[in-house]
């Protein structure tokens, strides 16, 4: 079975969505994806990968995801991590891998040694709609007024919270501290925008108590003194996890941090492969291991990353506020890694978004994912996507 065509498939509407199909001589098709910088990493897939992978056998999933990364292959060198390299491979390795469970007939998670559980739960990051969906030198939309996840972790966090458990859902993951951040570029928080934050994490604790868990997000935006007094404050309500508080190469600000806080530490979506692991954990700098599959190699990174975690008694919790099949693929690593914690999940992403863009999705009830039932990941993309009248398809074949 040889790899004969490689396509990648993105719209201006969701501008930050890349979707990569393999095909095979047999017929077998693959489905990959990845996320941001979607326009170049389509070139670098087209003009670099393609040569290199068409015609080789779908098979070697090991071979492919080395040489994709080493000197016998495409010589990529340097930290891997989030680069638009990094990002193609890790949507080929996802296509691979899902190749492989169709031809077996098998679901990943059972491709991958099977299920540890037949459900997981799922803690809900408060984004909106058009969060993270479109290019731009902008970071993200910002929180403004309105009623979705995202502005009422300004507008009215403790509602939000009982919405959140009203569905069974226990664990929320809220950024309360980023607008100081970008106001000042993190080297400084004053007294009244901390206590702006704080008042999101009182309102919280004051509508719902303990009852939620509070994980918080700072994307890596704070300098080591400012985040410092952040997290000093922060820890008085408990949360569950700082995550990505200061850039997260910063290995020995990060474990001063870890040691000053009473709350452990997460990381990194950006920065998660096997080699920044090893270095963090030699530094003592993190607690949750936390990694996103389509920015730091797929699902054959992650597997390294878990079995590392898992070998230093840690949790593994891969990452997704961005698209639909990530989300699948997360599931299905959630469900078969013995030291998976939970399965991140955007409840406006996989309410309204992911469903026109994919065909299959787990079903979430009480705050629980269960499996996909199909082959590979079991989803396919929409064909409302591929036949959207701006959706851009590139193909490159034998």
């Amino acid at each position: 079975m040889r790899i004969v065509g490689i396509e990648t498939v993105r719209n201006p509407q969701w501008a930050n969505f890349l979707w990569l199909r393999l095909e095979t001589d047999d017929g077998v098709s693959g489905l990959g994806e990845t996320f941001r910088h979607a326009t170049p990493i389509a070139r670098y897939v087209h003009d670099v990968i393609a040569p290199f992978l068409l015609g080789q056998e779908a098979g070697a999933v090991n071979r492919i995801a080395h040489d994709l990364r080493s000197h016998g292959g495409l010589r990529f060198l340097g930290y891997p991590t989030r680069s638009v390299e990094i990002r193609a491979n890790s949507a080929v390795d996802i296509a691979l891998w899902d190749l492989k469970g169709k031809v077996a007939g098998l679901p990943l998670s059972e491709l991958i040694g099977g299920p540890m559980r037949d459900r997981i739960a799922i803690y809900n990051t408060c984004a909106g709609a058009g969060y993270n969906w479109h290019a731009g030198p902008s970071r993200a939309r910002m929180a403004g007024q309105g009623t979705d996840d995202l502005d009422l972790q300004r507008s009215d966090p403790g509602r939000l919270a009982a919405s959140l458990l009203a569905d069974g859902i226990k664990a929320m993951k809220i950024w309360p501290f980023d607008a100081a951040a970008e106001a000042t570029g993190g080297r400084h928080i004053s007294a009244e925008a901390l206590k702006e934050g704080l008042a999101v994490l009182a309102a919280i604790r004051a509508e719902v108590g303990d009852a939620m868990e509070i994980l918080l997000e700072y994307h890596s935006l704070w300098q080591p003194p400012a985040a410092r007094r952040i997290l000093t404050e922060a820890d008085a309500y408990k949360p569950f996890w700082h995550e990505d508080p200061v850039a997260m190469e910063n290995l020995r600000a990060l474990s001063e941090l870890r040691a000053a806080s009473s709350t452990p530490i997460a990381g990194s979506e950006s920065h998660g492969t096997a080699v920044w692991l090893r270095d963090a954990l030699a530094a003592g700098a993190v607690d949750h291991i936390h990694t996103d599959i389509a920015w730091t190699g797929g699902i054959s990174e992650a597997l390294k990353v878990a079995a590392m975690a898992g070998a230093h008694d840690l949790s593994y919790s891969p990452h997704d506020c961005t698209g639909p099949v990530t989300w699948v693929a997360n599931l299905h690593l959630a469900l078969a890694l013995p030291n998976a914690l939970w399965l991140e999940s955007v409840r406006a992403y996989w309410q309204d978004l992911y469903p026109r863009l994919v065909t299959e999705l787990p079903r979430i009830d009480a705050g629980m994912a269960h499996p996909m039932t199909g082959p590979g990941l079991g989803t396919e993309l929409s064909d409302a996507l591929l036949s959207h009248p701006q959706t851009i398809v590139e193909r490159s074949t034998l």
